[in-house]
Parts: structure tokens; C-alpha cells; sequence
């Protein structure tokens, strides 16, 4: 008897409510849950975390991902554990598609745990990010080569990974990372090197924000006083050891590419990202992470 596919399914509206946030729908299906709402800094912003009760994405499986913010309200997401994407032997993708909606005045961030893809895994991912003009949102995706700490690197058969960004539903980003690396030339199969694919690195992460006011604050983050002092952005890429490079998509959006040895450097590198644009945006402290 076959063995049934696994479509896991979120579906998550958040709403204000007498100034604060709540979940006002919710639709699940095993093996995707989410956690009971969570209130560790203020009642304005609920935080929830997704969670997979399976192993991980197997062969043929599906996850499907929709959370939308209603206006005014704040919500911040989190994965629970890394996204483990199992051997596929008959070349069957495992998929996830990710929608993430902010209406007028709302505010997401969103934080899912690293995709690990496991040798002979094939990953097609789709991230869509829908946002008012005035809406804020802060969004990070963070890829593994395999299972590092057994020298499993870019042993995988397939990862695309896509993410469109609309404001105002007009398409002010799209980008794409297609890698098979069986059929990568030998040349750039030097994952170690600097000539290499990664530039001598093995993790990749992308951070996107986006804020109306978020020009004036990069502008500041990315100043330096003289030729020799490091602006913030390179201060943190040195503290963490990883590359880490960014660029404007509009007045209001910004993307932030990182290469590293590990998801942990990426995700601290990340994170205090995150931290120095709650602090200068919204006048907010670092946000109480927990992972467990």
C-alpha cells in the first residue's frame, strides 16, 4: 500500500482587537501546526511559532503557508526547527509555497529556522510577500549545503528557491537560486575555494526589510565618517564572520545577502540586523528569542 504524501497546511489571520493582536483564524493540517499565541513582549504583537510534528519534508511532500496581517496589527513569526528536506531516490520535488500578506499599517517578522537539504533531496520553494504601501515587514530565508557536520555539502540533486516581493501590488523584487550541482562545471565545483560557486563559503541567507521609513535609517547605518571606519553593516560582518553585501530595492525596501561556514553566523549576523532596525524604527528592544 503506498505510503500517503504529506501536505501540510497554515492558514493564519491576525487582526487588532482593542490594541492588541490576535489570531482570528487559524487553519491547520498535520504535519504543519502552530503554537498557542505567545505575548513575551507586549500585547500589541502576538508571536506564534510553525512547527512540523514529521521528520521533515520527504519525497512528493507539500507545505503550504499563508499568514496575512490585517491593518494595524503586529505579529511575529518563528520556526520552530530547521526545514530537513529528506532524499528523494525517484527525483520527486518537496515543496513549499509561502504567502505573507501586510495590509495598512501592519507590521510582520518573520523568522523561519534554516532549509538543510539532504544529499539526493530535490527543494522547490516559492515565497511570496505581499505588502502595503505603508505596511512593514521583515523577512529572512537561510540555506544550508546538506548536512554539514557530516561533510554532506551541495550533495543534494535539486534546490530552487524564488521569492517575489509586491508593494502595492506592483513587483518591486524577484529573485531566484537554482542549483543542481551534479551539473555544475568542475571548475566551479570548488565549494571550498575562493574561485568557487560560494565564493569559499558553504551557508547562504537573505534578509529583506521593508519600512516606509527605512531610507532614512539605512542611510545612517551605512554612513562611515572616514574612509577607514567600517559602517555598521561591515561591523556586523566582521563580528560574525560571514560576507555580507546590500542593496536597495526602493526607498522603502532593502536586501541583505550573506555568506557563511555555518546558519548560526548568518542567523547572529541576522539577528542583530534585525535588532538595530526595531531599535532605530520602532524604538523597540531586541526581540526575546527562544527557540525552545
Amino acid at each position: 500500500m503506498p505510503v500517503s504524501l504529506k501536505n501540510g497546511v497554515i492558514q493564519a489571520e491576525i487582526a487588532r482587537d482593542q490594541g492588541r493582536s490576535i489570531i482570528t483564524s487559524l487553519r491547520q493540517r498535520t504535519p504543519l501546526r502552530a503554537s498557542s499565541p505567545l505575548y513575551p513582549a507586549d500585547f500589541q504583537t502576538v508571536c506564534f511559532y510553525i512547527m512540523n510534528s514529521a521528520a521533515g519534508l520527504l519525497q512528493g511532500d507539500q507545505h503550504t503557508i499563508s499568514v496575512r496581517i490585517k491593518p494595524g496589527a503586529h505579529a511575529v513569526v518563528l520556526g520552530q526547527g530547521a526545514t530537513k528536506v529528506f532524499r528523494s531516490p525517484k527525483n520527486a520535488l518537496s515543496r513549499q509555497f509561502t504567502t505573507l500578506i501586510v495590509e495598512h499599517g501592519a507590521r510582520l517578522e518573520y523568522m523561519p529556522e534554516v532549509v538543510i537539504p539532504f544529499a539526493e533531496s530535490c527543494f522547490f520553494s516559492r515565497t511570496n510577500l505581499l505588502l502595503s504601501n505603508n505596511a512593514s515587514a521583515f523577512l529572512w530565508e537561510i540555506t544550508a549545503p546538506g548536512r554539514a557536520a557530516r561533510q554532506e555539502l551541495f550533495a543534494y540533486t535539486f534546490l530552487d528557491q524564488k521569492t517575489n516581493i509586491y508593494l502595492d501590488r506592483e513587483l518591486i523584487y524577484s529573485d531566484r537560486f537554482l542549483l543542481e550541482p551534479h551539473k555544475t562545471p568542475d571548475y566551479l565545483q570548488t565549494w571550498s575555494k575562493p574561485l568557487g560557486f560560494m565564493h569559499g563559503y558553504s551557508h547562504m541567507g537573505t534578509f529583506w526589510a521593508v519600512d516606509p521609513r527605512l531610507e532614512v535609517e539605512m542611510a545612517a547605518l551605512l554612513r562611515r565618517n572616514t574612509e577607514e571606519e567600517n559602517c555598521y553593516i561591515e561591523k556586523i560582518a566582521k563580528d560574525n564572520s560571514v560576507l555580507m553585501a546590500g542593496t536597495a530595492l526602493c526607498s522603502q525596501a532593502y536586501c541583505f545577502r550573506a555568506l557563511g561556514h555555518s546558519a548560526e553566523d548568518i542567523q547572529n549576523a541576522f539577528k542583530e540586523l534585525w535588532r538595530i532596525l526595531r531599535l532605530r524604527l520602532y524604538q523597540e528592544p531586541e526581540w526575546p528569542w527562544r527557540k525552545y
